[in-house]
């Protein structure tokens, strides 16, 4: 095998230990035990208002300090959060183990692709990093089925041993760690100062087009995370409804079981759409792919409302089109910027992300104790929809006034030509 194949493969047994598998299925169902739709909507904006205070400087300390680094830190604050699961009961504890892993999920958000992407400059084809990129989380996704269904069972025998199960799990990715090369690019490039840092991530950000893609895709990828934490409310409001209207079959298995079962279902669909998201994007280009995926999962988010049996679709396309727009987008950005404050760069895309998760998880929360969670999940719909027609909307209109400013300039100068 290559040393690029070497590469390649380590990078994907890392990405199999990353898999929340075991917990997925049941996680809020576990926090519902004891909290209100607000309490766990306060969490998520928790969770997200401390990946917005420590993305960019977590960010930094990758740059800083190397890639590898930054992923066993992130493995460490993750096991810590997973373990504490198992011991504390409250609001408070709960809070506690959203601060410790949201600063996992910072410590891997940039660093991880930063890290893919470099080893692939130095040994194969940068090219190839949506490809590689999505079969990775294809791998996470593909263990992911298998854990979930585990995941369903063991919470029936006590809601505790998911956490346990999750704990073992994410540890070998410290083993898996300790194989990756040593030596990071960044850090062997020298010393670079914050400021300088934070100046170069500001000048990236504020031209286009990333700033339109760091928009529209931020708003995104924030819509489908906090429509994530009701696909257990409403799944069980739909398993209830299904098994009081006369249809047989279901009726004999715990919930939490037919959890496992669903998600592993959808999560093998999201599995097999980010194996193919390189070929999504050879066919339709980046924008187009961004815009397809996008505005129909925000459109599927809609119909539950009226139509309930319409959120397994729904349930799909909200778990597939993270998993196949990442790759994307992450080969997008990296792409846009150079070796200096690439993890930087990233974080602070996450940062954005988790900055629009603040408000949208606490109206989602508010909106579900009063309407329910099916009109929460469609006033995310409707909330994207809404935004991305003004991003893009002010987006074609700058492009309109730039491409008639070049076309006035150019008719200045052709006018100032002696004959």
């Amino acid at each position: 095998m290559t040393a690029g194949g070497r590469l390649v493969t380590r990078y994907y047994l890392y990405q199999a230990t990353r898999s929340a598998g075991f917990i997925y299925p049941v996680f809020t169902l576990f926090l519902l035990r004891t909290l209100s739709f607000t309490q766990v909507g306060l969490l998520g904006a928790l969770s997200s208002a401390v990946v917005v205070l420590s993305e960019v400087p977590t960010g930094y300390v990758a740059d800083q300090l190397g890639r590898r680094a930054s992923l066993v830190l992130s493995v460490v604050f993750t096991v810590l959060s997973l373990a504490g699961f198992v011991v504390f009961q409250s609001f408070v504890a709960y809070a506690v183990l959203y601060v410790l892993w949201a600063l996992a999920q910072t410590f891997v958000s940039g660093s991880a692709d930063a890290w893919l992407y470099e080893r692939l400059e130095e040994q194969t084809d940068p090219s190839a990093f949506t490809r590689v990129r999505g079969r990775g989380e294809s791998v996470m996704r593909a263990t992911s089925v298998a854990t979930m269904l585990a995941g369903g069972v063991l919470y029936t025998l006590d809601p505790r041993f998911p956490f346990v199960a999750s704990v073992a799990l994410n540890a070998l990715g410290l083993v898996v760690l300790a194989s990756f090369p040593s030596t990071d690019r960044a850090a062997a490039d020298g010393h670079v100062t914050a400021t300088d840092t934070f100046r170069i991530v500001r000048k990236r950000f504020t031209r286009q087009p990333m700033l339109s893609v760091v928009l529209y895709t931020s708003l995104f990828f924030a819509v489908v995370s906090t429509g994530d934490t009701y696909i257990q409310p409403v799944a069980r409001t739909l398993f209830e409804r299904t098994l009081s209207s006369g249809v047989s079959g279901f009726g004999a298995l715990p919930e939490s079981v037919l959890l496992g079962v669903l998600y592993a279902a959808f999560t093998g669909v999201s599995a097999v759409a980010s194996y193919h998201a390189g070929t999504l994007e050879a066919t339709l280009g980046f924008r187009d792919a961004l815009l397809v995926v996008s505005l129909g999962t925000a459109g599927l988010f809609l119909l539950p409302q009226w139509i309930l049996l319409a959120s397994l679709p729904m349930f799909v396309a909200l778990r597939g089109s993270t998993t196949l727009l990442s790759p994307l987008v992450n080969g997008f950005l990296n792409g846009q910027i150079e070796t200096v404050g690439r993890a930087t760069t990233l974080s602070a895309f996450s940062m954005v992300t988790r900055l629009a998760r603040i408000p949208l998880a606490v109206l989602a929360g508010v909106v579900g104790d009063v309407y329910g969670e099916t009109t929460s999940v469609a006033v995310l719909g409707g909330v994207f929809l809404v935004a991305a027609a003004i991003v893009w909307g002010v987006r074609t209109v700058g492009d309109g006034k730039r491409v008639a400013s070049r076309a006035q300039a150019t008719q200045s100068a052709a006018g100032d030509d002696p004959e």
